[in-house]
């Protein structure tokens, strides 16, 4: 199972008196995105920006469809912005 998986799944058992909102939601998913494709040496970070590395398959077809997405000419992506795309 992937950590945006994981994070849904925590996120959808949470209390009806504090729901997640969906923005920080989304957010938080995306990020657990990246941090996956970072520990499967699909992405590198080079300051701010995220640098695309091999576009082999994971294993995942969300990771694999975030892997081909990427930008994969410089200037590359600013992490902000592929957050909140």
């Amino acid at each position: 199972m992937t950590t945006p998986r994981d994070l849904l799944i925590v996120a959808l058992d949470v209390p009806g008196t504090r729901p997640v909102e969906q923005g920080d939601l989304s957010l938080a998913l995306a990020g657990a995105e990246l941090a996956d494709l970072l520990a499967a040496g699909r992405v590198a970070l080079d300051g701010e920006r995220v640098v695309p590395g091999s576009a082999s398959a994971t294993g995942d077809r969300m990771l694999d469809e975030a892997v081909a997405a990427l930008v994969r000419e410089a200037p590359y992506e600013p992490v902000g912005d592929w957050l909140w795309r």
